[in-house]
This record gives structure tokens, sequence and C-alpha cells, in this order.
């Protein structure tokens, strides 16, 4: 548990880092590497003084201060930038989408602010329509926040555990950097981060879902985008193969229906199939690793489906796979244009590596048990189970 908790820590400073040297480094009073290097020890210490104090009854309201405070800075921050003076396109890209798609046009087509398309599989941009009629996509941040906190309450039964979830997620740049920037994706992965928690206390306790009910969900959740499926296999798979012949066809026939109707929604008003070639989704989700690799990686989690115990082993699991595409499409790239290019001259998007976030942020509370004697899990479905080896 030890080398794991120092494996998550590792990949959590590192990951937020990146973001430090990458953007304090435009700052020409800043050295990138030695902010990087300041921000490290100071997170590191406020960590080490934090689970040492033992502030009693004080963690309920802070908890609950800290994540008040937090939801409306969102909503302010949302609203005071003007995302066309944005170089990212997260945002605009889902808002053109939208529109074309409401308008009745096809939504691949839709140019945004900075000459770029959504790259958003059917779903997500469903998901994005609420905020878009708000008239503010970023809001999909604020309610993604608001639905982290409801994970926190859900997983952890100490306000302990629960606020240094939160301080982790808030003292991240890289997560400042989604909320800034308006993005849509590491909100993505919070959403299922939490319908993996929803349907692993389910399947811990022996609840009956319908199986039409679950094939809907977690179709629905892979059309959000293609990297869905690995927390979702790890978590089902095993599952899914249990099921009786019976179940199995009606969960597949019921997968495909969704699959059908969601793509005849937003692919229906295509031109013709050499359009669809040239703009899809799938085309620019998969651009950064070879489609032979991109299988490959999305069949292995399938297969650890079946060793994975309870929350801890899937939560820590999908940190390891959701983590390894974007790594090699990272490392890939300093080979071939340098890590100053790759880091700095964005040769690569390092934000993909916020889709490891939210389940990286668990897992690190997860294994923390051992520095804190008096957080533990809760004792619902999301408890004992977790005890077992990965």
């Amino acid at each position: 548990m030890k080398q794991r908790l120092s494996f998550t820590y590792l990949i959590f400073i590192l990951i937020n880092t990146l973001f430090v040297v990458k953007y304090s480094s435009r700052i020409d009073a800043f050295n990138g590497y030695i902010v990087a290097l300041i921000y490290t020890l100071l997170l590191s210490t406020i960590i080490l003084v934090y689970i040492r104090l033992n502030l009693k009854n004080y963690y309920k309201p802070l908890f609950y201060i800290i994540s008040i405070l937090f939801f409306v800075f969102t909503i302010y921050l949302n609203i005071i930038v003007d995302g066309n003076t944005l170089m990212v396109d997260r945002w605009s890209a889902m808002e053109v989408g939208i529109k074309a798609l409401l308008n009745g046009e096809y939504p691949y087509s839709a140019v945004d602010h900075l000459n770029g398309r959504t790259s958003n599989l059917p779903t997500l941009l469903f998901i994005g329509i609420p905020f878009y009629f708000l008239g503010n996509i970023g809001f999909l941040q604020s309610f993604a926040f608001l639905l982290f906190i409801y994970i926190t309450l859900k997983v952890f039964n100490t306000y302990k555990g629960r606020l240094l979830c939160i301080l982790l997620l808030i003292f991240s740049p890289s997560y400042l950097w989604e909320i800034y920037a308006k993005s849509d994706l590491m909100s993505n992965f919070i959403i299922i981060l939490a319908v993996v928690i929803f349907l692993q206390d389910r399947i811990f306790r022996s609840i009956k879902i319908s199986p039409l009910f679950e094939s809907f969900l977690l179709t629905s959740l892979i059309m959000t985008r293609i990297t869905a499926i690995i927390p979702i296999s790890i978590l089902f798979f095993k599952h899914f193969y249990k099921y009786s012949i019976q179940k199995k066809i009606i969960f597949i026939a019921v997968s495909l229906a969704t699959v059908i109707i969601f793509s005849y929604i937003c692919f229906n008003k295509v031109s013709n199939l050499e359009h669809f070639y040239k703009h899809n989704p799938f085309e620019l989700q998969n651009r950064q690793l070879p489609s032979v690799l991109s299988f490959i990686l999305i069949i292995i989690p399938m297969i650890y489906s079946f060793r994975t115990k309870g929350i801890k082993s899937i939560i820590f699991l999908t940190v390891i796979f959701l983590l390894l595409p974007v790594s090699i499409a990272f490392f890939t790239s300093i080979y071939y244009s340098g890590f100053r290019a790759t880091l700095f001259e964005s040769s690569f998007d390092i934000s993909y590596f916020n889709m490891v976030l939210p389940f990286l942020l668990l897992s690190l509370i997860f294994d923390y048990k051992i520095l804190l004697p008096t957080m533990c899990i809760s004792n619902s479905g999301l408890s004992d189970k977790t005890k077992g080896k990965i």
C-alpha cells in the first residue's frame, strides 16, 4: 500500500508540475522549474501538516464552507473569463456543436472560435445542452465540482478525508486550468467516476439493476469519449461475463440500440460519406495514438477486470490504464518533437492527463488511510471489499 501511495502521489505531483512549468514560464519574472519545485515542497508540507493536525469538530464546517466558496468561485470565473480570448477551444467546440445539433445541422462541421471542430461524442453534446441554455458552457465545470463533492461524501465517512480530497483538487493547477479554460474533459471523467461509484455500490450489495438500465447508462458513457471504455470495462466486464446468455443478449441489444439512436441524432445530417471521413469525432480523439495501440489499450483493461476485488482496485487500475495511453502519446511526442516543443509549444496537449485526476485523487485518499488512522472508507458497499489484492 505504501508503494502504491508513493506512486499515486508522484503521478499527482508530475501532472500538476507540468502545468506549473508550462504556464508560469510565460511570466518573464518566473523560472517555471523553480516555481514547480516551490509548489511541490509547499503542497507536500501542507499535506504533512494537515495529516498531523487534529481539528476535531472543525472538519465538517470547513468542508462545506470551502466547497461552497469554491463552487461560487467556479461560477464567477466562468462569468468573468471571456472564452473568445482563450487559446483553448474545447468550450467553443462544444458550444458550436450543440448549436448546430439544435439547428438540425451536422455538429462536426461547425467551426469554433479557433477554427477547430468538436471531438465530443454524442452523449457529451447532450450533457452540454442544459449549460448551453444557461448561457455558459463553462457551468458544466461548476456542476462537475458539485458532483465530485457528492462522490467524496459517498465514498469516505470522515470529514478529514473528505476535506483532504477537496483540498487536493482545489490545489491542483491542472484542475484550475480546466475551470479557467472552460474545458469539459475532466468534468466528463468526474461524471464517469460518479457512475462507477454508483454501480460498484450496487454490485457489491447485490442490488438488482435492470440490464436495460445498465446497458443504456454504460453505453451512453462510452459515447462521451472513446477512453471512457477503460474505467467502464474495468468496472463491468467481469460482471457482464457472468451474465446468463439471455441477459447478455438483452444488454447487447440495448447497447446497439443506444449507439444507433445517438449516432442517428448526431450523424444523420452529414452530407456524404467522404465528409464524414474528414469531419468526425473519432478521428480527432484517436489522432494521438495509432489505432492498433489504442485497441490494445482498450482490450487489456477488460482482462484486468477479473482481478478487481472492490472499489479501491477498480479506481487504481483505472488510474494505470488511463495514464498509459496519455503517457505513451506524451513520450512519443517528446521523441519526435523534443521536450520543449511538446510542453511549451503545444505539440502535445498536456490537459489529457486530467482524465486521470478524479480517479487519482480517490486513490490517494484511499491509501492515505495508512497515515490517517481515524479515516476509513464508508461502511456502505464501497468498504471492506477494497481490502483485496490488486
